[in-house]
């Protein structure tokens, strides 16, 4: 190739496109239900906890109201209620996916937001993953492997397993690797 082949023009960032957020999809609003699940499992968790400890310390209500200890106690537990309400309903606003014609986008946080993209041509491998929680809500994890990476490169939870099986088959023909049978095989919804 010689110097008259090769250009490199200059870009300015008010030239280059932004994403548009409002084009993002949605995760299974069943996946609401089930962090929900999740959060109220935990907020029973720590009163659980809570009072066992002050059962084992031998403190009845009467002597932690006495020692001005059950006001912090009901605060706290309140404070992991509220999160327990709210939680739930914030990350699932703040979480979406987007495919393109060549690559795939994933977006989540409330407080620190990120958007991981992942061009198919750097795809290896695509799981589809799903617990027994999971399954319990008919939903699945996509997680996306390029190489050099022992772990995930990305992971979209939250899928109903049929949706998530198309975007696993069609990132895999994007990327152009076979995707031979499903993994999680014909049963995957028992």
């Amino acid at each position: 190739m010689n110097q008259a082949d090769h250009t490199n023009n200059i870009l300015l960032s008010d030239d280059l496109p932004t994403p548009d957020d409002k084009r993002f999809e949605q995760l299974a609003p069943s996946y609401l239900k089930m962090v929900g699940l999740e959060w109220g499992c935990i907020f029973a968790v720590v009163i659980v906890i809570n009072v066992a400890v002050n059962m084992m310390a031998g403190n009845s209500f009467a002597t932690l109201m006495n020692e001005g200890v059950a006001p912090f106690l009901l605060g706290g537990s309140f404070i992991v209620l509220i999160l327990a309400l709210i939680m739930p309903g914030l990350m699932w606003k703040s979480q979406g996916y987007q495919l393109r014609d060549n690559d795939v986008h994933y977006k989540h946080g409330i407080i620190w937001r990120a958007v991981t993209s992942l061009p198919y041509v750097r795809v290896q491998h695509v799981e589809l993953e799903s617990g027994p929680v999971e399954r319990l809500f008919k939903l699945a994890t996509l997680k996306f492997y390029s190489a050099g990476g022992g772990s995930a490169d990305m992971k979209i939870p939250g899928l109903p397993f049929a949706t998530a099986s198309k975007i696993r088959a069609f990132v895999l023909k994007q990327a152009g690797a076979d995707d031979g049978s499903d993994p999680a095989g014909d049963n995957a919804d028992e």
